[in-house]
């Protein structure tokens, strides 16, 4: 797990190389424990390494034995043992035992071919010193991060935002349709970023640049998952699944460091949990707490890993954690606005003390239907066909007057942002559900009439884009969810507050072994009209623990954002949503944002997330925008290395 960097110039010359070295130093939080770089015209790699596997020998960037490839890689490919065999059978020779070196001889092998033979986690960057290409490969899922930024002249990459941010050269004027989709959502969906200069390679895809041509590819993509025509029984595809989440989860495991669970006590942490424990003699478990009613998971988390003969560490996020909201507003990157973020910083920080490795439950909920956006929907799209749209639009005016707690999600809650979204198609709403603002909102917070009028189409120029129309089956919003909604808030919420910390997270669900055989299962093994979500999940975690692990309602990572944002949060969010530091953005409606603050705090209205997602958003600008980010210092200097041709770099034993 690591941090990279680069460039490739198509003019021949990657210019001053000081900033590109600063560049890569932006990265060392990813990799605190090395940091090198190489330069030969015309391509410039910088690396920032979290050693994991291979301690000694992992060095990178690394060149092929006859080094006419060099390889950067962030992340982990699982079955680096199994292909290495496989590649020595085709003449493949190894310097090291590392899972770079796998990747690099992967790429020799099987060319823009290669990410098909990859399972994992990763984004990796592969140059041609013969024939001046550079080739970049992004994991099915989108785990781990790959911005690009294009010009002219250059091709520079890197694993998060500020790195490119960093430089000289960087374009500093924001996409404004960028803006309005995370004025809805809280991120930025799809390839966009916040700035138009920059944007995301798509999870599942690789691109190929040479001096005057660029080529793409997609290699997966959850639409490319049938169903299973079989219909197998609950039992039969449970026992197959639980093989699947076996083979899955040894894989994962795979470090030379110590590995520890992130454990929620809900179905899907609760799973992996017992699969990890039985097949690795693990130690501890970690569960983030909290202090205020209602939001704790701690007692179905204590069950689990007293079951499972686990040391369970309490982390507890309080009002205290927010001395330090400063530093995870820095790592929000690009921007991202889920306030759940500040709940996997704090159990993150408190992991890195002890760990570098820790095995989480995601993707459960994306691949197994365990969200209730998926019966909000159906319920939509159900009242829809008997409800005049003039009702509808009644009924969504007011839901404004339904008097919603502060509690985690109430009822109420829940109640009132379904009801808001009537009048929307159910294509829409399915959007608006893990979403913020609704569009017609959006507008209103947007200083011009275009990009209020942009604001308006968000959702339905997103549901146009993953072609989702009505009817709306299940399986299509899943498909929908795992290649936007996961990748660009789940993952990378999880990604960047682990990585803050040198904490590499890993998700056995998402390795194709169990994500493809989720994907084709009959709905009816997922989901059921009137039964609790996950079916196929409950059924196992109820072999695994008893009914009360296997039935246990779904939490969600959620904090006490509308009430801390009236106490504890409060001068930030004096800070952030003020008038002074609104207004260098420019764009947005800096009258209706603070009437909507004052709506919250006067209890009117609950806005916590809301109004979060633009706290953010001010934040980003500050840092991103209206000043360059630096490195922080303290890092440890970056050492050059060479790269011969016919030699593998030997520098970094440790």
């Amino acid at each position: 797990m690591c941090g990279i960097f680069g460039r490739f110039a198509r003019s021949g010359l990657t210019g001053d190389v000081q900033p590109l070295i600063d560049a890569t130093n932006m990265l060392a939080h990813r990799g605190p424990d090395d940091g090198t770089w190489w330069r030969e015209e015309p391509f410039f790699l910088g690396h920032r390494r979290l050693s994991i596997i291979d301690l000694s020998l992992g060095t990178q960037p690394m060149a092929a034995n006859d080094g006419r490839f060099v390889i950067v890689l962030n992340g982990e490919i699982y079955n680096y043992v199994e292909l290495r065999e496989e590649l020595r059978t085709r003449g493949a020779g190894f310097n090291t035992e590392s899972d770079t070196e796998v990747a690099l001889q992967a790429y020799r092998v099987w060319g823009t071919e290669m990410p098909n033979h990859l399972v994992g986690m990763f984004a990796l960057a592969i140059v041609d010193r013969q024939e001046k290409s550079l080739f970049l490969a992004r994991d099915r899922f989108g785990e781990k991060p790959l911005f690009i930024m294009e010009s002219v002249q250059t091709i520079t990459f890197a694993s998060e935002f500020a790195a490119l941010a960093s430089l000289p050269d960087f374009d500093r004027q924001m996409d404004r349709l960028a803006l309005c989709e995370y004025l809805c959502l809280n991120y930025v969906p799809g390839q966009r970023t916040m700035t138009p200069s920059v944007r995301r390679l798509t999870p599942g895809t690789w691109r190929l640049y040479h001096e005057r041509s660029v080529r793409d590819g997609v290699y997966w993509s959850p639409q490319q998952i049938q169903s299973d025509a079989s219909h197998p029984s609950i039992e039969d595809a449970t026992d197959e699944l639980k093989v699947r989440i076996d083979r899955s989860v040894r894989i994962a495991m795979r470090s030379d460091v110590p590995v520890t669970l992130f454990l929620s006590g809900g179905i899907d942490s609760s799973i992996v949990a017992e699969s990890a424990a039985r097949q690795r003699n693990l130690k501890h478990a970690y569960c983030l707490d909290f202090s205020e009613g209602g939001f704790s998971e701690w007692p179905n988390a204590a069950k689990v890993a007293s079951k499972l003969g686990l040391e369970l560490r309490r982390v507890v996020l309080t009002a205290e954690a927010l001395q330090d909201i400063g530093r995870l507003l820095e790592h929000v990157d690009d921007p991202l606005g889920d306030s759940s973020a500040l709940a996997v910083w704090t159990l993150a920080r408190s992991v890195s003390e002890d760990y570098k490795v820790a095995v989480t439950g995601d993707g459960g909920d994306e691949l197994f239907g365990g969200y209730l956006t998926y019966k909000a929907t159906a319920a939509h799209q159900a009242i829809s066909s008997v409800l005049p749209a003039v009702v509808r639009r009644r009924i969504s005016w007011a839901a404004r007057l339904i008097p919603a707690t502060d509690g985690k999600v109430t009822a109420t809650y829940k109640l009132m942002r379904f009801l808001r979204a009537l009048d929307l198609p159910s294509p829409e709403a399915h959007f608006s559900w893990n979403g913020t603002w609704l569009p017609a909102q959006a507008a209103k917070l947007l200083e011009a009439d275009d990009d209020a009028e942009s604001a308006t189409t968000v959702l339905r120029d997103l549901a146009r884009r993953h072609r989702l129309d009505a009817p709306l089956h299940f399986g299509a919003l899943q498909r929908v969810d795992a290649g936007d909604y996961l990748p660009n808030d789940i993952l990378t919420k999880v990604d960047r507050m682990t990585m803050a910390h040198g904490v590499e997270s890993r998700a056995p669900f998402l390795i194709p072994d169990v994500a493809e055989y989720a994907l084709s299962l009959p709905d009816r093994l997922k989901s059921t009209t009137f039964g609790p979500p996950k079916r196929i999940l409950r059924w196992l975690a109820t072999k695994l623990y008893g009914p009360e692990i296997g039935n246990a309602r779904k939490q969600g990572f959620s904090i006490p954002i509308h009430r801390w944002l009236r106490g504890p949060m409060r001068p930030l969010l004096e800070d952030l949503l003020s008038a002074e530091s609104l207004r260098p953005l420019g764009l947005l409606n800096t009258q209706a944002l603070l009437d909507a603050k004052m709506r919250h705090l006067d209890g009117r209205d609950q806005l916590g997330f809301e109004l979060w997602g633009v706290m953010v958003l001010v934040a980003w600008h500050r840092a991103r925008i209206q000043c360059r980010p630096r490195p922080r210092g303290g890092e440890s200097r970056l050492r050059e290395i060479e790269l011969p041709l016919g030699q593998t770099p030997k520098s970094g034993r440790r």
